[in-house]
């Protein structure tokens, strides 16, 4: 995943020690959700005679994939919640280049 964004370059980890741990939250909760609507969406549609052999194969292979899948995803969402709670500065932004002020103290 990229460092900062290439348009506006915001960094995408703030520098905090456990930032990563938002995002982690985010992207554990929707795989559960997703984990749970599966199964459920399954069980309702199928209520008569639910297949519990393909949702005991397939209901891992999602709580694997859908992880890994969505990680970009939660973390760009667990920025938007950061800025949401806590406004951009700037020293959020990666700055090289022709643009980069060559005296970081002004």
């Amino acid at each position: 995943m990229a460092e900062a964004c290439p348009r506006c370059h915001l960094k995408l980890d703030r520098g905090e020690v456990d930032y990563f741990l938002g995002s982690y939250v985010v992207n554990f909760v929707v795989a559960e959700l997703l984990i749970v609507a599966g199964a459920a969406v399954t069980i309702l549609v199928t209520l008569t005679e639910v297949p519990w052999a393909a949702l005991k194969r397939w209901l891992p292979v999602l709580a694997t994939v859908t992880p890994v899948v969505f990680y970009p995803f939660a973390k760009t969402v667990w920025l938007a919640i950061d800025l949401r709670i806590r406004p951009v500065h700037p020293d959020d932004f990666r700055i090289e280049g022709a643009n980069a002020d060559p005296d970081p103290r002004s």
